[in-house]
């Protein structure tokens, strides 16, 4: 069953995270808020890195009741999924992930996720490049022609729908088995600070 959301489309936002997050607590029924923007001008990506993103994407969060702690380690990859899924049901594109946010299109990132939580309240983020003329080096659009401004509310609305009904369902909605089929991760030679290094073999059961 869908978990009811209400949704807030903006035009420009300061950042969809912290936008969210604001709306979620002001609303008096604890129903999940999906905030959708145009454009923000304060993105941030994992770890507080500074966020770019094309002249046409999707910027949306998702804020909510966080579920337990036991389970908040699988919420990233499986909004990863739900962005995947999203992609391939509305625009036919099939992507691969990065774990353990990044969206991948032909092997260059076209997207991330980010998940923040602060005083029992979840905020789920994703951005999306739509169309990007003449993108930097390391980012890719998924569409060769500007969309408009109304394929970022029905993409935001997808994968909400996706994400919420996962997180509902946590530890058990989660498929382990799917998402490693569609990381692109592992196999690969990876490095850790402090100076670690070996080959991504499997995820495991909290998502690690």
């Amino acid at each position: 069953m869908d978990t009811p959301y209400v949704t807030r489309i903006e035009d420009r936002v300061h950042s969809t995270q912290d936008y969210a997050r604001t709306e979620f607590d002001g609303h008096f029924d604890n129903s999940p808020v999906l905030v959708v923007a145009h454009a923000q001008d304060a993105g941030r990506g994992r770890r507080g890195r500074e966020w770019w993103s094309a002249p046409r994407a999707m910027h949306a969060s998702i804020a909510l009741a966080a579920p337990p702690d036991d389970v908040l380690t699988l919420v990233p990859l499986a909004a990863g999924v739900a962005a995947h899924d999203a992609i391939e049901h509305e625009l036919g594109l099939t992507t691969e992930l990065k774990w353990p946010n990044d969206v991948l299109l032909g092997g260059v990132k076209a997207g991330g996720v980010l998940s923040e939580v602060k005083d029992d309240v979840l905020v789920v983020g994703c951005g999306l490049n739509l169309w990007w003329p003449q993108s930097p080096e390391g980012a890719v659009a998924l569409l060769d022609d500007d969309p408009g401004e109304g394929l970022a509310a029905e993409l935001a609305n997808a994968w909400a729908t996706r994400l919420l009904e996962t997180i509902a369902g946590l530890p058990g909605s989660f498929d382990r088995l799917r998402y490693t089929e569609l990381c692109a991760t592992i196999g690969l030679s990876i490095y850790w600070e402090p100076g670690g290094s070996g080959k991504a073999m499997a995820i495991d059961p909290d998502g690690a």
